[in-house]
C-alpha cells in the first residue's frame, strides 16, 4: 500500500483535464488572478493545454485533491499521456475489485493506467478510498513513477539538496524519502521558515499544479525558491565581490552562481520578471534562494510584500 489513510475527506469532483487541448481560451480562470498564489504556475499549464477549470470559469486552486482526482492530474501532468492513450491502456484490465470503487466512474480509466504501471495500490480490507484526499509525499510518488523514463541524480546529489536547504523533516528511511529528496533536488518544495517542507500536507488542486509546472521548467534550467531584498541599511557598503552595493542598481545575492552572472527572476504570482546581476552571497534563510537590491525586487512586487516566491533562469555568467 502506498498512501497513507488521511482522516479529511473531499467528494470527488471531477478535473477537466485534457493533453493536448486543441481550443485553449484567452480567458483565464475567474478565481486566479494576479497575486493569486500559483497563478503563474495554474496560468502556463493552462496555455499547454495541460489543465483547464469547471463549467463555471474557475478552477478552484484551493480546493482539497481525493485520490481518485490527484491520480488524473499527475498523469496527464507528466506529459506521457492522453485521455485517449490511458482509455487504450486500460483495457488490460476488464474489471477492478476494489469494495468501494464503482467502474463505472470517470476515474476508472487513470487508476486502471496506475495500477498497471504499479503506481498505487488497494489498502488491506479491499478498499481504493477513492474519495480519500492525497499528501504531498504520496502524490511526489504518484507523480514521478508515472515517468517512463525518469533520471534520479545520484544519492549523494540528493542527499546534499536535503542538507542545502536545511530540510528537518525528511526520515530518510521513510518509504517516501527517494521521492522527497528528487523534489528537493529540483526545487520543487516549498520550504517553509521552520525548515519543513510537512509531507504529509494535504495537496491543493493549486499546489499540484505548481509541482507539474516546477518539474516541467526544471528539466529548462529553471530553479526556485524565495526571494528577497535589501536596500538602505547597507547601501554603500562593499558586497562579496568587492563592489559596493547600489540599492538603485538592479542587483543581487545569489549562494553559488559567479559574481558577474546574470538572472531573470519572474515573481510567480503576477509574471512580473527583472534581470539581475549576482555580485553578492546570501541569502540563508529557509527557502530563500535570492536577495535583490530593493529597486530590482520593487519592479516584481511591493517592497512591503517582504518575501516573494520566484522562478530564476541564468541569462549569461
Amino acid at each position: 500500500m502506498i498512501l497513507q489513510n488521511l482522516a479529511k475527506k473531499v467528494s470527488v469532483s471531477l478535473l477537466a483535464l485534457t493533453f493536448p487541448l486543441t481550443a485553449i481560451t484567452a480567458i483565464g480562470f475567474s478565481d486566479v488572478t494576479l497575486g493569486t498564489k500559483n497563478y503563474v504556475a495554474i496560468e502556463f499549464l493552462k496555455e499547454k493545454g495541460i489543465i483547464s477549470g469547471y463549467e463555471d470559469g474557475t478552477f478552484k486552486p484551493r480546493q482539497l485533491v481525493s485520490r481518485a482526482e490527484a491520480i488524473k492530474m499527475l498523469l496527464i501532468g507528466t506529459g506521457q499521456y492522453t485521455d485517449q492513450s490511458i482509455e487504450e491502456k486500460a483495457q488490460e484490465i476488464e474489471t477492478l475489485l476494489f469494495t468501494d470503487v464503482n467502474n463505472n466512474e470517470w476515474y476508472i480509466p487513470y487508476l486502471k493506467t496506475a495500477i498497471l504501471k504499479d503506481i498505487v495500490s488497494g489498502y488491506d480490507d479491499n478498499t481504493f478510498k477513492p474519495e480519500q484526499t492525497v499528501n504531498l509525499a504520496e502524490s511526489l510518488k504518484i507523480f514521478l513513477e508515472a515517468f517512463d523514463d525518469l533520471q534520479y541524480p545520484e544519492e549523494q546529489e540528493l542527499i546534499a539538496a536535503i542538507e542545502h536547504n536545511k530540510i528537518s523533516d525528511i526520515d530518510l528511511e521513510s518509504w517516501y524519502a527517494k521521492y522527497v529528496k528528487y523534489a528537493a533536488a529540483k526545487d520543487l518544495l516549498e520550504i517553509f521558515n521552520d525548515y519543513n517542507v510537512n509531507p504529509d500536507q494535504e495537496m491543493t488542486r493549486g499546489h499540484i499544479a505548481e509541482i507539474i509546472y516546477r518539474h516541467m521548467l526544471a528539466q529548462e534550467g529553471y530553479r526556485f525558491g524565495k526571494a528577497t531584498f535589501y536596500g538602505k541599511a547597507v547601501q554603500g557598503n562593499f558586497t562579496a565581490s568587492g563592489e559596493r552595493f547600489d540599492m538603485n542598481t538592479h542587483t543581487a545575492a545569489h549562494r553559488t552562481l559567479p559574481f558577474g552572472t546574470v538572472v531573470k527572476v519572474t515573481n510567480l504570482a503576477n509574471n512580473k520578471s527583472v534581470d539581475v546581476k549576482i555580485n553578492d552571497r546570501g541569502p540563508y534563510g529557509p527557502g530563500r534562494v535570492i536577495d535583490l537590491s530593493s529597486s530590482a525586487f520593487a519592479e516584481i512586487a511591493s517592497l512591503g510584500a517582504g518575501v516573494i516566491h520566484v522562478n530564476y533562469q541564468v541569462i549569461s555568467e
